[in-house]
């Protein structure tokens, strides 16, 4: 694994006000590239801090949070705004853009923050959409695609344009059955590239089958992150 620290909380503690249904008291922890961590979460519980704080779209009210040796509060708006085109995410809610087509939606972040070729940005989704189990990437609105291919549709978004972060919120949440395995084999190929991956669920099961190949294991425990010591063989 590389000593190149991606993501790294200090201590870090946001009360759970609305939206949040969960905060963060005192966590601290660090991932390298290359690394994936496991968060395990209560079931049902909908709406954490986390992933936010940790894209640096919420701030602490103590504690930092440093992504690439670099405080989210330190960084002028422009600057953050681009650290955050290099991290992909599956939301646990609903993170489409409701007046743009899926995708649109998909290659946004690399049109705005990458100098790359319309050409070659729409090849890297389209291939990511082949191997995540879509036929084409859907060139209509999120509201009318099928929550399933709607869901696989966020994770080629995740995955495009090489991302140094990768945030996984529940993301195999109504995706079919046997869409678990194409999901692994993109994070490890993400994390042979150098990314460092962060899978959140509360489906003990899911992160079981993942777990083999986790470097770290945590689970909330109220609002604190705790090493999680649970089955970690193939399901």
């Amino acid at each position: 694994m590389s000593d190149e620290v991606i993501l790294s909380f200090e201590s870090v503690t946001l009360p759970p006000h609305p939206p949040y249904e969960a905060g963060l008291a005192g966590v601290s922890f660090s991932l390298n590239a290359a690394e994936l961590m496991l968060v395990r979460v209560e079931q049902g519980l909908s709406r954490l801090a986390f992933a936010d704080a940790a894209q640096g779209l919420v701030e602490p009210d103590s504690g930092r949070v440093m992504f690439l040796g670099e405080d989210w509060r330190s960084m002028p708006p422009n600057r953050a705004a681009e650290r955050r085109g290099s991290i992909g995410r599956v939301f646990e809610a609903n993170g489409w853009i409701s007046n743009l087509d899926v995708d649109e939606n998909i290659t946004l972040a690399q049109r705005h923050h990458t100098s790359r070729p319309e050409g070659e940005i729409v090849a890297e989704a389209s291939a990511l959409a082949a191997q995540f189990g879509l036929a084409e990437l859907p060139r209509v609105r999120p509201a009318v695609v099928r929550h399933a291919d709607l869901r696989r549709a966020e994770w080629v978004r995740a995955f495009a344009g090489s991302p140094r972060l990768i945030l996984l919120e529940n993301p195999t949440k109504e995706a079919s059955g046997n869409a678990l395995p194409s999901l692994v084999t993109a994070v490890k190929a993400a994390r042979g590239r150098g990314a460092a991956v962060i899978w959140i669920a509360d489906d003990e099961r899911i992160l079981s089958k993942v777990g083999p190949d986790a470097t770290c294991r945590f689970e909330f425990r109220g609002d604190g992150l705790v090493p999680w010591e649970g089955n970690t063989q193939h399901g």
